[in-house]
């Protein structure tokens, strides 16, 4: 989350920083999006520009986007990363990082972990015991490794031995070390003890703590706490407190690990919501100690937080107690102007200067007014009456005219005047005649060269008249109203008296005298004035040059009369969004533009971005219309949703004199998988291969200020190609990916550039793209080979596709001939005895089985037609006709059939042959009960499916008839068709009649 602004005054310290230290303003401490999470109990910046994060879940490394961990960073023939809680990092002369934690001491070098073991015979047995505490020894360079059973060890980094040389036992848990007179060392453990040793680590002294956890003081016979100073005495072994900066009382954590000076003295550490800044003296001179207030919010009152500064001149500020990691502590350009009674500031809305000095600042809660001789004094509200009694305004805009009068627009009514010295505000009305059906809402007031005062509102342009008090709707000479119903945001004047207008429906260029009025939009064809979008939120004309626009969705725009549209800036050259606010002149030829994502300062001579955030100063980045003030003196102000804030002088300078530098972070190629990268530039060439050649890389900087308003650029050409020209530009993420490229060899340049616009020396890689198989020419004949070879199995398909159609249309011909032709015989036959003389009972009858049969042959070449239409291929198909069967034969006979399908939903597929076996098995079936089952009431059909199987039940309740010689042969029929299918069919007594159980394989 976004911290309360910071108050105090920083030390600017470097590691390198003699004592003495300079006050400079302050950022506000912001909290770190991703470190915040973590409980960072150490951290570490390496030449590179990454930070190393200590946790109690290991060690993770940190590009301002994502933490890695240490395991993620090593190949599988390393040792294995430590886990668990690591109590201590230390960075050495030659870059290498030590790591301290509860499996003992690794080294990080050049990609490569190391494990330095305990000899054996440790305290516990094993060669494992946890470090507590790390120390470079300035002066000697060798590192000091305190145990948790008080073992202490020391080696040089240069040339570290096989097994660690340990020093005498302490029976003491070592929390650090610091450097002592005469080339020994102090050693603080947490139980409270305090040993001065010796170079080879023999007891020269030891003190008793009091009640709290010290920090010598190198050159000086002090040791200080978080609280006091105090004095050794070696000759008694005792402390005498000579300094307290803060209440005994409190209470004091056991953490606690100030930033030192080039002396190794401590200088400035957080806690109890303040900041400790101490200033050495001369020699045998106590130390002056500052109580800066801080007012970032941390968990708990006592916690006391430790200080970093890393290359880039940005603080970080930690604590091995609690989750919690912020930044900041750099001079900031960014201002705030704090409002008495406000904890929040609010959302500011016009900002003016009056004519004896002081800020006029309007919101949506009120107007406030500041000192004219406190630049940086508090706002205190200015109470509005109108007519004499207390009135919200919302004021939307303010304007202070060349006469001194303090003229508004309401957003929720007319455009007025304010008395700053009363609070008195006075609405003008319209003018006689005048008439509006719209409301009339205030939008903008704009107080031109000539004297005229313009109003922008809603629904039109109108002019105020300050001696009568009256506001007039803008004519022509003609009569016309050019802007009648237009939304009127905001109004500039070039040299020549055109007015610009911003609306939604595109820019207005109007000659107030002629009435001549030129309109810019998208639904303009002309090419010189027509735009890329019609919202346009704010207008800059200045005396000479082009027009600038800012819009809501297209950035900055810029317009010159005549020649239209001639260029944009828009996120793809770093706006940190296209939405344009406010757009204010500054005093070296830049142009200020408020945006809902910060502050920004462009240079059109250079093209250059700056911009500004939470890290500089900018409490919430978005930026309000109108909410945008340029003083008589060049002093720019803004507002926003946070508040107001005034931009110091120099603010347009450049961060940090050191250039940022471009990290490679991970690797993706081939297949795409991304690999992390131990050091930046491990891998200079990048390898497409394979069917997907698609690869690249994740890309930071080590500008951690504003890490998401980074930007990245990168070139891809040709291997040899010298040219550097700005040609082939691409602006990318941090996530930068090439795709679909052809075979060969290319050079990719990356660099990236920070909010300020600062960018990173170009970093050159080699991509290769390897040709795919099907170009080699070795293989050209084995493509051949397949080409042939699949023509022959094309050939093959067709024959089996050719066979398989005439099997089809045998089955068809028999299923004609067989079933439908025998019954069409009959038909004939009695059609032709219908001919010979009869009795009129033998003619009713000879009819009747002439319909009976005709009916029939329908019936069969319906099922014949069922059974080979592929659209039916569906056990939803086979429920229907089965249910069509049911209706016409087992219900025609009386019975009460019924029909359950479970496990297969209607849309599972049917192979042709499994339905039409399976229907005409249910067929014969069914016949059979209406036949041979002359009681039966009941018939149940349930088609399921039972693992890899269907199964069919046809079961009735009357006795059965088994000297049926029909159902003899429909038993015999049914078992063949089942074991067509490859299973089989029984049918029998059952318990309460005739059951038919057919089971055949069934893959869905």
């Amino acid at each position: 989350m976004l911290v309360a602004w910071s108050v105090s005054v920083l030390l600017s310290f470097g590691w390198a920083r003699p004592a003495a230290a300079q006050v400079a303003a302050t950022t506000p401490w912001v909290a770190d999006s991703v470190l915040s999470s973590l409980v960072v109990r150490a951290l570490v910046a390496d030449d590179q520009g990454y930070l190393w994060v200590a946790t109690p879940e290991g060690v993770r490394r940190y590009d301002g986007y994502q933490t890695v961990p240490l395991a993620q960073l090593l190949t599988s023939s390393q040792v294995a990363a430590p886990h668990g809680y690591i109590n201590a990092l230390v960075r050495d002369p030659a870059g290498c990082l030590w790591i301290g934690g509860v499996d003992g001491l690794y080294c990080w070098a050049g990609g490569t972990l190391t494990r330095r073991a305990l000899p054996l015979g440790a305290a516990n047995g094993t060669e494992t015991e946890a470090v507590y505490a790390l120390w470079l020894d300035p002066r000697t360079h060798l590192l000091w490794v305190g145990y948790s059973s008080g073992r202490v060890a020391v080696l040089d980094p240069a040339r570290p031995p096989a097994k660690l040389p340990l020093l005498p036992m302490l029976n003491e848990q070592p929390s650090s070390f610091a450097a002592a007179p005469g080339g020994e060392v102090w050693l603080s453990t947490f139980n409270g003890q305090l040993y001065r040793l010796g170079a080879q680590g023999q007891r020269r002294q030891v003190y008793q703590q009091p009640g709290a956890y010290l920090v010598p003081v190198p050159g000086t016979p002090y040791v200080m706490s978080s609280q006091a100073l105090y004095e050794l005495n070696e000759a008694t072994g005792t402390l005498r407190q000579r300094l307290r900066w803060l209440p005994a009382s409190t209470y004091e954590s056991k953490y606690f690990y100030p930033t030192l000076d080039a002396q190794g003295r401590p200088v400035q550490w957080l806690a109890q919501r303040r900041r400790l800044v101490v200033q050495w003296g001369a020699p045998g001179t106590l130390p002056q100690v500052k109580q800066l207030p801080v007012a970032f919010d941390a968990t708990e009152p006592s916690t006391q937080y430790t200080l970093l500064q890393d290359a880039r001149r940005l603080w970080w500020a930690f604590s091995p107690e609690t989750r919690g990691c912020f930044k900041g502590g750099t001079a900031v350009p960014l201002r705030p102007l704090p409002v008495v009674g406000q904890v929040r500031p609010p959302s500011v809305r016009g900002l003016a200067q009056l004519t004896d000095g002081q800020l006029l600042m309007t919101t949506y809660s009120g107007v406030y007014l500041q000192r004219a001789s406190y630049p940086t004094d508090t706002l205190r509200a200015l109470f509005l009456t109108r007519e004499g009694r207390p009135w919200p305004a919302m004021l939307y805009d303010v304007e202070v005219s060349a006469t001194g009068r303090v003229l508004f627009a309401d957003e929720a009514n007319t455009f007025g005047e304010l008395n700053p010295q009363t609070g008195v505000l006075t609405y003008y009305p319209l003018y006689p005649g005048t008439t509006d059906a719209a409301p009339l809402n205030g939008r903008v007031v704009y107080c031109a060269r000539t004297g005229a005062v313009w109003g922008g509102a809603t629904n039109g342009l109108y002019r105020l008249d300050a001696q009568r008090r009256q506001v007039t709707r803008y004519r022509t000479p003609t009569g016309t109203e050019p802007l009648r119903g237009q939304l009127v945001r905001s109004i500039s004047e070039d040299d020549a008296g055109t007015l610009w207008l911003a609306s939604e429906h595109g820019v207005y260029a109007l000659n107030p005298t002629t009435g001549a009025v030129q309109h810019y939009s998208t639904a303009e064809r002309t090419p010189n004035r027509h735009l890329p979008t019609d919202d346009v939120l704010c207008v800059y004309a200045p005396p000479r040059g082009p027009v600038w626009l800012g819009t809501a969705t297209h950035g900055i725009l810029k317009l010159v009369p005549g020649q239209g549209l001639v260029g944009q800036v828009s996120t793809e050259q770093g706006l940190p969004t296209p939405t344009v606010a406010t757009l204010v002149p500054g005093a070296g030829g830049e142009l200020w533009a408020g945006t809902y994502a910060g502050l920004v300062c462009y240079r059109p001579a250079t093209g250059q971005l700056t911009i500004y955030g939470p890290a500089e100063g900018l409490a919430n980045p978005e930026l309000n219309k109108q909410a945008a003030y340029r003083a008589p003196d060049g002093t720019l102000y803004f507002g926003g949703v946070g508040g107001a804030f005034r931009v110091a002088r120099g603010a347009t300078r450049q961060g940090p004199d050191r250039p940022p530098h471009l990290l490679l972070t991970a690797r993706a190629s081939g297949s795409g998988a991304l690999r992390f990268l131990p050091t930046p530039m491990a891998t200079p060439t990048l390898l497409l291969s394979g069917p997907i050649k698609e690869g690249g890389f994740d890309l930071a900087l080590n500008d951690y200020r504003a890490p998401a308003l980074n930007r990245f650029f990168y070139q891809l050409r040709p291997a040899g190609l010298l040219a550097d020209s700005a040609a082939g530009v691409q602006s990318t993420g941090r996530h930068l990916r090439l795709r679909s490229l052809d075979a060969g060899t290319y050079e990719l340049v990356v660099w990236g550039q920070t909010p300020a616009g600062q960018r990173t020396p170009k970093q050159h890689l080699r991509v290769v793209v390897d040709r795919p198989w099907w170009q080699h020419p070795l293989l050209l004949l084995g493509a051949a080979g397949l080409l042939v070879g699949a023509g022959i199995g094309v050939q093959k398909l067709r024959g089996r596709r050719a066979l398989r159609e005439a099997q089809l249309r045998t089955r068809i011909a028999a299923d004609l001939h067989d079933e439908v032709g025998a019954l069409l015989t009959r038909v004939n036959l009695r059609a032709e005895l219908l001919q010979e003389p009869a009795s009129p009972d033998e003619l009713t009858a000879d009819m009747q089985a002439l319909l009976l049969d005709s009916r029939a042959a329908l019936l069969m070449m319906r099922d014949v037609v069922w059974s080979i239409d592929a659209g039916a291929d569906t056990v939803g198909a086979l429920r229907d006709r089965l249910h069509d069967h049911l209706d016409a034969t087992a219900h025609a006979a009386g019975l009460h059939a019924t029909l359950a399908v479970r496990g297969l939903p209607d849309a599972a597929p049917l192979a042709p042959q499994l339905r039409q076996h399976l229907y005409l098995i249910a067929k014969e079936a069914i016949t059979n009960t209406v036949r041979h089952a002359l009681t039966a009431t009941h018939l149940a059909l349930t088609l399921e499916r039972q693992g890899g199987a269907l199964v069919l039940t046809i079961q009735d309740d009357g006795p059965p008839q088994l000297t049926t010689t029909a159902s003899g042969m429909g038993r015999r029929n049914m078992q063949r068709r089942a074991e067509a299918l490859g299973g089989h069919c029984s049918s029998g007594p059952a318990a309460t009649g005739w059951c038919v159980h057919v089971r055949v394989p069934y893959q869905g």
